[in-house]
């Protein structure tokens, strides 16, 4: 399926087996930018023939490549004399080369990186024209295995901001997430609400039903929350043991207030029976509620501090109930 680059030419008797070999595209064109040789790989996978290909230009063939940057980086090579590369990052499929059945998955193009080689002025002199010789390797496995590596990379940096139990951000999301939405306020003007959450006698919870059905309450008080808090904007995390944190950007105290009272009234509602209770029969939180206002000078720390107070605050008024700060100082 090669066509030789002049007819008649000296060659090597294996050089037409290692082209035809060979897992790569190799072109070849002249003076004229005209194909004078394509090997077995690129009319494979290009499904051409090689006289549907030979002596003529690539835009010719290939329409496609008509303006592209191929074509402007083979004329700024040739006019230069100096090699070019086009990486597959900014050029990932210049022609359409296809893959076969067995490895097509999402794309069914060839990703390629191609080099362009035109002859130097002393190769110039032992041929009869100036020749320029294009290399095409398949790239496409680099690049899925690539992606597959960033996926990864990606699930496991999710993964790592996630609370196992409940399924909620973990304390690691928060301590990276409240010093960039902190300072959010002041730039975007809007107040920030925090609310804290305690499940109230859960030490005796865990004594009386075990610690599965600890776990088990802890993933439907979590339920609850993220169906409460489900903005996009909005960040629900474990701080630790069964203490939860909702963080609200752009929330004042009033809507924090509302929130956190039906977070408390639909965890009422689940009926998870709690006979060490001290104050209902079922399972109940307390909460704390801290806003943080533009101008305020404050700290992520300060303020963690600030709604971790005002959570004790409801625990110690008899638990069951909502208290708050308007402001974080």
């Amino acid at each position: 399926m090669n066509a030789p680059l002049t007819p008649g030419c000296d060659c090597p008797p294996w050089s037409a087996w290692v082209l035809d070999h060979l897992q790569l595209g190799l072109l070849v064109l002249d003076a004229e930018q005209r194909v004078v040789f394509a090997n077995r790989w690129f009319l494979q996978h290009t499904g051409l023939t090689a006289p549907a290909l030979l002596q003529r230009q690539l835009d010719e063939v290939f329409e496609q490549l008509k303006g592209s940057a191929f074509l402007y980086s083979l004329t700024q090579a040739v006019a230069s004399g100096f090699p070019t590369l086009l990486s597959q990052t900014l050029h990932p499929a210049p022609f359409p080369l296809y893959l076969s059945a067995a490895q097509r998955d999402q794309d069914k193009l060839l990703r390629q990186s191609i080099r362009i080689i035109p002859a130097g002025l002393s190769q110039v002199g032992s041929m009869d024209q100036r020749y320029t010789f294009i290399q095409i390797t398949d790239v496409t496995q680099s690049v899925m295995r690539e992606r597959l590596l960033k996926a990864q990379a990606s699930k496991l940096k999710a993964l790592a901001n996630v609370d196992v139990l409940t399924g909620l951000g973990n304390r690691r999301l928060l301590d990276d997430s409240l010093p960039q939405l902190v300072r959010l306020v002041g730039k975007q003007g809007a107040a920030l609400s925090l609310v804290m959450f305690d499940i109230d006698y859960f030490k005796q919870f865990n004594d009386t039903y075990g610690h599965l059905a600890g776990d088990d309450c802890l993933r439907q008080v979590a339920g609850v929350l993220r169906q409460v808090f489900r903005r996009p904007a909005d960040l629900v995390v474990r701080f630790g043991g069964e203490e939860l944190v909702a963080v609200l950007p752009e929330t004042e105290l009033d809507d924090a207030l509302a929130l956190a009272n039906q977070v408390l009234q639909q965890v009422r509602d689940l009926a998870i029976v709690n006979a060490g209770s001290r104050v209902a029969k079922v399972v109940t939180l307390s909460a704390g509620v801290a806003v943080l206002q533009p101008g305020t000078a404050s700290t992520p720390m300060n303020l963690l501090q600030q709604v971790d107070q005002v959570m004790y605050a409801a625990k110690s008024a008899g638990r069951n109930q909502v208290c708050w700060q308007p402001e974080a100082q």
